[in-house]
């Protein structure tokens, strides 16, 4: 087997698995070159300053490699192997794992490495495990000053491996590795899943014509049902001498006839009463049937909710996630709760005396309009481009979902047949926001008031 047959897919660990390594680079052919992931050295005094430099060097440079570079093969992790190359076999002193630690630190001390003997051939080989970069890390220079009658690098050197090299760091492999310091400082990117769901949603056709045409026919029910006595007989006239003699025939407009007339018989007084108490009426329900159907919708388990959930499909807990969706104003209303509006009034009944001194001395409502108290709703505000809908989820934990977050969208019988809203979400522990875009359908069905209130009962 050789390195060309090696499974770059994964990182080698056990026993076998370096075995196998250091078997791979024996038996490849003579040409076969290092690569950005191996080095070898068949012949290295590890006794001496200049073997231990060689190792170190080699430590540096495969540390100081890019994440995103280092993970194209064996997850990141890399060899330095000592003793053994192509076709030779030569082996290597098997020092302490201590002292060989403190030899090697004299020149690379950061990078987390480990070293493994491996018996190959009848010898022992040294394989070095280096582990990958990650962000965060910092730059790993040289500790110690090293030369010989080739070369010089003082302490504070950055080694950089390179495709088959490892060699002094350049301008952009110093660039790469500030850009790894700062990227372990940020927060993570933000990686949630925004899950909406919305049936096509009804217009309301509520506008003032609608309203009159409505209030025309309920006028109709509110004075047929007022419960205003007949109005009185006219006067009858004595049939024969004995009334007319007696004053038979004016006993209705008497003291006692009176009394009796007010009593059985519609007044006109009554009547003027009575119709400054239906237009009353009438324009107060013109005022706050519009309110009163929204409030309907909204409260309404099913009538054009559009549903929102958050996830975090992630491993690691999302702290303090907040929701937004914007609506654009497409001649559509966006709420969360119903309208405080004051409830419809009641029937105007025709003046009794009796009963309205009754209702006088009623004592008031404590809530004259009708209050929703529900929590946790999402906050609207109305801006320049549309509805603006904010919620604060929370935390989410690994694989966790939000509650389901709620709007009931009212378009008016003008608005366009799709609407496309924007959802985005961030968090506190997260950078940058995950934004997403939708599109909610608006059927050709429409609402009126007959939907919701009937003008005409049938009592």
């Amino acid at each position: 087997m050789s390195l060309s047959n090696i499974d770059k897919t994964r990182q080698l660990r056990t026993e076998d698995e370096l075995h196998g390594l250091v078997e791979a680079i024996h038996d490849s052919p003579p040409s076969t070159q290092e690569t950005n992931w191996l080095e070898w050295k068949s012949g290295l005094a590890l006794g001496a300053a200049e073997g231990r430099f060689a190792v170190g060097k080699a430590i540096l440079g495969f540390a100081n490699r890019s994440v995103t570079q280092a993970q194209l093969a064996l997850e990141g992790v890399v060899y330095m192997v000592v003793g053994v190359g192509p076709g030779a076999a030569p082996g290597v002193p098997a020092f302490d794992h201590a002292t060989l630690g403190q030899r090697i630190k004299t020149y690379a001390d950061g990078p987390r490495w480990t070293p493994h003997y491996v018996d190959f051939a009848g010898v022992t080989v040294l394989v070095i495990v280096i582990e990958p970069p990650r962000p965060g890390d910092p730059i790993h220079t040289l500790q110690k000053e090293f030369s010989n009658d080739k070369t010089r690098h003082q302490a504070g050197t950055i080694f950089h491996r390179g495709a088959a090299h490892t060699e002094p760091a350049g301008p952009k492999e110093i660039a790469m590795l500030q850009e790894r310091l700062i990227e372990g400082q940020r927060e993570p990117d933000l990686d949630l899943a925004l899950s909406p769901s919305a049936e096509p949603l009804i217009r309301l056709n509520a506008g003032p014509k609608q309203v009159d045409g409505w209030l025309t026919q309920h006028e109709r029910y509110v004075r047929a049902n007022s419960g205003a006595p007949p109005p009185p007989p006219p006067p009858r006239e004595a049939q024969t001498p004995y009334e007319r003699l007696a004053g038979l025939s004016d006993l209705s407009s008497g003291i006692g006839g009176t009394f009796v007339t007010r009593m059985m018989y519609a007044d006109p007084k009554d009547q003027e009463e009575f119709d400054r108490r239906v237009k009353g009426y009438l324009s107060k329900v013109r005022r706050v049937m519009l309110g009163n159907i929204i409030k309907n919708i909204v409260r309404s388990d099913e009538k054009n909710k559009v549903y929102f959930t958050v996830g975090n499909l992630t491993d690691d807990p999302v702290v303090g996630v907040q929701f937004t969706v914007i609506v654009p104003r497409s001649k559509l209303l966006v709420f969360t709760s119903a309208p405080s509006v004051d409830q419809l009034p009641p029937l105007p009944r025709w003046p009794d005396e009796f009963r309205d001194r009754m209702a006088g001395n009623a004592a008031p409502s404590a809530l004259p309009q009708d209050y929703d108290f529900t929590p946790l709703r999402g906050s609207v505000s109305e801006t320049s481009g549309g509805f603006e809908v904010t919620w604060d989820v929370g935390d989410l934990r690994p694989g966790a979902w939000s509650r389901r977050l709620e709007i009931t969208v009212v378009p008016g019988p003008d608005a366009p047949e799709e609407v496309e809203i924007t959802m985005t979400a961030g968090a506190m522990n997260r950078r940058r926001r995950v934004t997403e875009k939708t599109t909610l359908s608006i059927s050709s069905d429409e609402w009126t008031p007959d939907d919701f209130y009937i003008a005409e009962p049938d009592d």
